[in-house]
C-alpha cells in the first residue's frame, strides 16, 4: 500500500515515515477480541451523523453567551436548534448535516457501491461528485478546496490531497472506515489512505490514526476508558506525541484546566479575551474546551474530543451519547467538527443504535438513505 501511496502522491511521502507507519499498523487490536456486530457498526457511523445533525444548527459560533442567549433557558435540549444560527454558511433545514457531515455523505455512499469496501479512486470520484453536482452549495472546507482544486489539475487518489491541512476532518471520516475494517490487518491503512485523498500530510495522519487505534479498540470490545488508558500507556500503542495528547485528554476530563493551554494568534484573541472575562459563567467542561483552543485545528481539536470522550464513557451504556453531544455542543466554536467522532465512539461503545435517541434519528434528515448505505456496507 505504502508504494501505492507514494506513487499516486508523486513521491512525496518520507520513506522514513512509510517505515514508521508500517511499523504502526502492525501493532492493531488483537485478533482475539470479539468482532463488532451489525448493530455496532452502525451504530458508530449512525452515531455520527445524527450528533452531527443535532449540532449543525449552533455551529461555529464563536461565543458561548450567544449560544445561551439564542438556547433562552432549553440548555437542556441544545440539539436541533430550530433556527440554523451559524454565521458563516447555511446547509438549509434543520435536520441536515453540517459541512464536516457533508463531507462523509460521499464516503459512506462510494462504499455502499462498492460492495462495502473502501477504493480510494471510487472514493475520489464520489467526493468530486458530491462537490460539483450532487450538492454544490455546499460549504466547502480548506481540504475539500484544495481537493477539488487538484482533481481539476488531473490529479487523482491521494494526489488531490492537502498538503498542509491537519484540521479535524482527519478524524471525522474514521468511524465509517473503522466501523468496517475493525479487527482486521488492513484496517489502518484504510484509515491513512482515506485520510490522503483529502489531506496527503503525516499530520493529518498522525491525528486521524491515532483516533482510530482508539476507535478500533471499542469496536473490538473494550470500553471507552480501557481504550483510552491502552493509548497513552501501551508503548508502541500510538506515536509518542500521540500518547501525550491522550494523557493530556484524560488527565483534563478529571481535572480541567483553569488557565489557556496555547497563544491564540491575533485574529483569535478579541474572541478570546471576552472568553476569558466570561469564564466564570461556565461549566467547567466547556471552559476546558476553550482552554485547549476551541477551533477545528489540531492537537486542539482532537484532545477535545478525546476529553470529552474520558468524560462521559463512563456512560455509554446509559444516558452518555446524548450528554456528550450536548454538552460538547453547549461548548460552542467548532463543535460540529467534534461531535462526529464523540457521537461515534459513545454510541460504538453503547454497542447498539439504541444509544441514539428515537426523536434524534426522526429529526435526522437523511437517516434512512444512511441506515440502508450502512446495511450495504456492515452487513
Amino acid at each position: 500500500l505504502m508504494q501505492r501511496l507514494l506513487k499516486l502522491s508523486g513521491g512525496n511521502l518520507q520513506a522514513s515515515r512509510a517505515v514508521q507507519v508500517r511499523g504502526l499498523a502492525a501493532q492493531t487490536a488483537q485478533a482475539s477480541m470479539s468482532p463488532p456486530s451489525i448493530s455496532q457498526r452502525k451504530a458508530a457511523v449512525l452515531g455520527g451523523f445524527c450528533a452531527d445533525s443535532a449540532t449543525y444548527p449552533l455551529h461555529w459560533i464563536y461565543d458561548v453567551s450567544k449560544v445561551k442567549e439564542l438556547l433562552s433557558g432549553k440548555e437542556d435540549c441544545p440539539e436541533f436548534y430550530p433556527t440554523p444560527s451559524c454565521p458563516f454558511y447555511n446547509s438549509g433545514p434543520v435536520g441536515v448535516q453540517s459541512c464536516y457531515g457533508d463531507e462523509l455523505i460521499p464516503l459512506l455512499k462510494a462504499m455502499a457501491e462498492n460492495g462495502g469496501e473502501f477504493d480510494a479512486a471510487k472514493y475520489t470520484e464520489a467526493l468530486h461528485e458530491f462537490y460539483t453536482k450532487a450538492s454544490p452549495n455546499s460549504y466547502r472546507n480548506k481540504s475539500i478546496r484544495s481537493f477539488l482544486a487538484a482533481y481539476d489539475e488531473g490529479k487523482r487518489g491521494v494526489a488531490c490531497g492537502d498538503t498542509t491541512d491537519s484540521q479535524a476532518n482527519c478524524f471525522t471520516k474514521v468511524p465509517i472506515i473503522v466501523a468496517k475494517y475493525a479487527g482486521r490487518p488492513e484496517c489502518m491503512a484504510k484509515v491513512e489512505e482515506a485520510i490522503r485523498v483529502q489531506q496527503n500530510n503525516d499530520q493529518a495522519v498522525q491525528h486521524g490514526m491515532a483516533a482510530a487505534r482508539i476507535m478500533e479498540k471499542v469496536m473490538l470490545g473494550d470500553s471507552i476508558d480501557a481504550a483510552l488508558a491502552w493509548a497513552k500507556d501501551t508503548p508502541g500503542a500510538l506515536e509518542p506525541e500521540m500518547q501525550q495528547l491522550v494523557a493530556k485528554a484524560v488527565e483534563a476530563a478529571k481535572n480541567p484546566p483553569k488557565e489557556l493551554t496555547f497563544e491564540p494568534p491575533a485574529y483569535m484573541k478579541p474572541m478570546m479575551d471576552k472568553m476569558v472575562a466570561e469564564k466564570d459563567s461556565m461549566s467547567p467542561y466547556t471552559w476546558a474546551v476553550w482552554c485547549h483552543g476551541p477551533a477545528c485545528g489540531n492537537p486542539a481539536a482532537l484532545t477535545n474530543v478525546l476529553m470529552t470522550a474520558a468524560a462521559f464513557g463512563a456512560k455509554a451504556s446509559s444516558s452518555g451519547y446524548a450528554e456528550a453531544v450536548r454538552s460538547n455542543l453547549l461548548a460552542a466554536g467548532d463543535n460540529a467538527s467534534r461531535t462526529i467522532f464523540i457521537g461515534a465512539l459513545l454510541a460504538a461503545a453503547n454497542g447498539t443504535e439504541a444509544a441514539i435517541p428515537e426523536e434524534w434519528k426522526k429529526a435526522t434528515k437523511h437517516f434512512e438513505q444512511f441506515e440502508k448505505w450502512c446495511d450495504q456496507i456492515y452487513a
